[in-house]
């Protein structure tokens, strides 16, 4: 799977209205949160891929997803099940899960209310797209459909996804979503809050001096 194929449809002008319907957040707001986060995601779909604790219950977890119908975008995730999704960062995140959470409200101006909702909203779109491309590759192999989602499968999967080229890529694409889109509606501070050199590693630039916003600030 290439990382451009996962992020145009993660960052679709339909997903990030759809979600923005699913939280009330604006687009621009959706758009830096899932900028934002997708390295710690995919950093932490990668260790939940490779860890013998959590291998089978990742490969379950994406041929469950692998299910969902996506086909309509905007309906898929106007209607988010955001419990599933909470679930979902719970073990994408795991124990960092409030940390970065933080990290990420504090990096773009996002109350931690609205940054929670939007990546509880995405993650079963995230999961889905990952089960897709391995039930993807196994028909393009001519395989057993019961052979795509094994643990060997999903970690060459998430290795693929993140080395080489597409480990590059990712920062490149960050990079020229964040240049190209926040502007239309995000708040006029936020355009400039993200690095977008740091997003690869998930190592957010956090300014201790800025506050995350209340949830009343943001509404005004």
């Amino acid at each position: 799977m290439e990382i451009k194929t996962l992020t145009d449809t993660l960052f679709a002008d339909d997903s990030l209205e759809g979600v923005s319907r699913a939280t009330g957040a604006s687009t621009g707001d959706v758009l830096n949160v899932l900028a934002a986060a997708l390295p710690a995601l995919l950093n932490g779909a990668n260790t939940q891929a490779t860890q013998a604790s959590t291998q089978n219950s990742f490969a379950n977890a994406l041929q469950t997803h692998a299910k969902d119908d996506t086909s309509n975008l905007l309906g898929f995730l106007s209607n988010a099940n955001i419990k599933d999704g909470n679930a979902i960062l719970s073990h994408l995140l795991g124990a960092n899960q409030e940390t970065t959470t933080n990290q990420i409200a504090q990096q773009t101006g996002v109350s931690k209310k609205n940054t929670n909702l939007i990546l509880a909203a995405i993650a079963p779109l995230l999961l889905s797209l990952l089960g897709k491309s391995l039930q993807g590759n196994n028909s393009s192999n001519n395989s057993n459909s019961s052979n795509a989602f094994t643990t060997a499968a999903a970690t060459a999967l998430m290795s693929s996804l993140l080395g080489g080229n597409n480990a590059s890529g990712l920062t490149s694409i960050l990079s020229s979503l964040l240049g190209a889109k926040p502007a239309q509606q995000a708040k006029p501070q936020q355009s400039s809050g993200i690095n977008p050199l740091n997003l690869l590693s998930g190592l957010l630039n956090v300014n201790p001096n800025r506050s995350v916003p209340t949830d009343e600030e943001e509404n005004k």
